[in-house]
């Protein structure tokens, strides 16, 4: 059964959906999205500390916040609309990753209508680190809601509720399979598994009670992060799958501790391996040695025009060690559409303003697509949708829209 992942552009923040469908057929070609009919989906984060209007919104009125996340809106309600059963317009899994704002701060935009209620069900919702760390106490707050045992009730709206209290997944000791709903051909589903929680810290509280891998404040969230590996079908003529690593803001300790478990190739490319790079791209992130174990065909960079510091994310430097270790590692570029070189955006030392947006064939799919004149209309984003197993098992189509 096919499964499209769609990286949205929110900017300077995180925003990743997932959704499982099947599709008549079975041809050559991709099937016609129309025809494509939704089994389950899952939304890890939405968040952003400072909006990129999708490109779709150009000239159009409105804050860049409202434009953007009416974008991912209507994209999630279009998807949730077309789910069959009772899965029809809910999330089987709300995923939050970790505690950063910009992971989670435009969720009640996007799910909620004005009274504050829920526009979507949502079956489970699964979070890390302590609850305090996203609601800060504020008791009316949508996470607040969301996350206290015995509140969710206060966001039903109609059929639209969250079916169960939210669950920690701190400190898993071993990889948890995501449960899935089966589909109605009883075609065999994707893998999706948790592979990484909590990894070096543990809060108690709103103490931290254990903290390690350098003094950055953020360094024990960003640790926290929930890592996520979906796993496509094996495909008909050669038995292998492709592999999607969500890595949310995971840094170099967590990838350092995911290859040294790795005994059995989890996180090693089969088919193809496509890689949502850790922190943003950051310089903590998306290691040379985690870039050789996975070798991905593409990465895929939440990325907006906020500095930090007095650099951006992904920097140019950054971007350039990537280059090397894949060339180094001769993977080759991946299809996407429209063909043609494309649009990707960075932070460049020195330049005047700090990002820049170039274009490129390779396998470097950033969010920031479009700059102000004299090159372009204004700051805009793009979404990149990845589709696994359509037409068939083992095939994929990278597109950016």
């Amino acid at each position: 059964m096919p499964v499209e992942v769609i990286f949205f552009n929110v900017g300077q923040g995180d925003c990743t959906f997932l959704w499982f469908y099947e599709a008549p057929g079975g041809g050559s070609g991709l099937s016609n999205p129309a025809s494509r009919v939704g089994v389950g989906a899952a939304l890890i984060d939405c968040g952003s500390l400072l909006a990129t209007p999708h490109r779709s919104t150009a000239g159009l009125p409105g804050t860049d916040d409202a434009r953007m996340v009416g974008h991912i809106r209507r994209v999630i309600a279009d998807r949730l609309g077309r789910n069959a059963g009772a899965s029809k317009d809910r999330l089987e899994y709300l995923f939050l990753s970790h505690p950063d704002a910009d992971h989670h701060n435009k969720l009640e935009d996007l799910l909620c209508n004005s009274a504050g209620t829920l526009d979507f069900g949502i079956q489970e919702v699964w979070y890390t680190g302590d609850p305090k760390s996203y609601h800060k106490g504020k008791t009316n707050s949508f996470l607040y809601k969301l996350l206290k045992p015995g509140q969710r009730g206060s966001l039903t709206n109609g059929p639209h509720a969250v079916a169960n209290d939210a669950e920690a997944k701190n400190l898993q000791s071993s990889v948890l399979p995501v449960p899935l709903p089966a589909a109605p051909s009883g075609n065999p589903l994707p893998e999706l598994l948790l592979v990484s929680s909590s990894l070096y810290a543990e809060v108690s509280g709103k103490k931290v009670v254990s903290k390690s891998r350098g003094s950055r404040d953020s360094t024990w969230s960003n640790a926290a992060s929930l890592v996520f590996l979906l796993s496509g079908q094996p495909g008909a003529s050669d038995g292998k799958r492709q592999k999607v690593l969500l890595m949310a803001d995971a840094e170099r300790g967590v990838e350092e501790f995911l290859m040294m478990g790795d005994r059995d190739a989890r996180y090693q490319r089969d088919k193809n391996m496509w890689l949502k790079a850790g922190h943003h791209g950051s310089a903590h992130a998306t290691s040379e040695d985690w870039v050789k174990h996975t070798t991905p065909d593409a990465l895929f960079f939440s990325s907006g025009r906020k500095t930090f510091g007095g650099t951006g994310m992904p920097a140019d430097a950054r971007l350039n060690a990537i280059r090397k270790t894949l060339a180094d590692e001769h993977i080759p570029q991946p299809a996407i559409t429209p063909a043609g070189p494309h649009p990707y955006g960075f932070f460049q030392r020195g330049a005047t303003p700090p990002f820049v947006v170039q274009t490129t064939t390779e396998g470097f799919c950033t969010s920031l697509a479009e700059a102000p004149p004299p090159a372009g209309r204004e700051w805009l984003g793009v979404d990149w949708h990845l589709i696994l197993d359509d037409p068939q098992p083992g095939d994929y189509h990278l597109e950016y829209a």
